[in-house]
C-alpha cells in the first residue's frame, strides 16, 4: 500500500507553504525576499502559478482514494517538470523540494513493483473482489 503521507504530501505541502510565502512577499513587505534562491517566486507571472499548481499537487497527494502506482508516477514526472522549470527560470534551491518529491515518488513505486504488493489499488483490500476463474 501507498501511504501519501510517507514523505510526499507533506513535502508538497512545505513547497505551497512556501511558494505562498514567496509569491506574497511584495505584498507583505516592503523590503526584498531574504532567501535569494526564491527571490524569483516574486515576480506574479511566475510565483502564483507556481504556487496553484503545487497547491494542486499537494491536494491530490494528499488524498490516498486516488493514489496508484501509475497515477503517482504521473505525478512524479509532473514533478519532475515543474523541478526543472522551476531550477531554469528561478532557482535551482527553489525547485529542491519538487525535485525530492519526484525522487520519493520514483523510489517508492520501484520498491511496490519489485515487491509485487500494488496492484493498481491504494486503499483498503478488496477481500471479497473475485480473483481469477475459480471464484467465478
Amino acid at each position: 500500500m501507498i501511504k501519501p503521507f510517507n514523505g510526499n504530501a507533506p513535502l508538497a505541502w512545505v513547497a505551497t507553504i512556501g511558494f505562498v510565502i514567496a509569491a506574497s512577499w511584495p505584498h507583505l513587505s516592503e523590503s526584498e525576499l531574504p532567501l535569494m534562491g526564491l527571490r524569483g517566486v516574486t515576480a506574479p507571472l511566475v510565483g502564483w502559478p507556481l504556487t496553484i499548481v503545487t497547491f494542486i499537487m499537494a491536494v491530490f497527494l494528499s488524498l490516498p482514494r486516488f493514489l496508484s502506482r501509475e497515477r503517482l508516477l504521473v505525478c512524479a514526472g509532473f514533478s519532475l517538470c515543474l523541478f526543472l522549470v522551476v531550477a531554469f527560470y528561478v532557482s535551482p534551491v527553489a525547485g529542491l523540494l519538487l525535485g525530492f518529491i519526484a525522487a520519493n515518488i520514483i523510489r517508492q513505486s520501484g520498491a511496490l513493483k519489485s515487491s509485487g504488493e500494488d496492484e493498481g489499488m491504494v486503499g483498503p483490500q478488496m477481500d471479497n473482489v473475485p480473483q481469477g476463474r475459480d471464484s467465478v
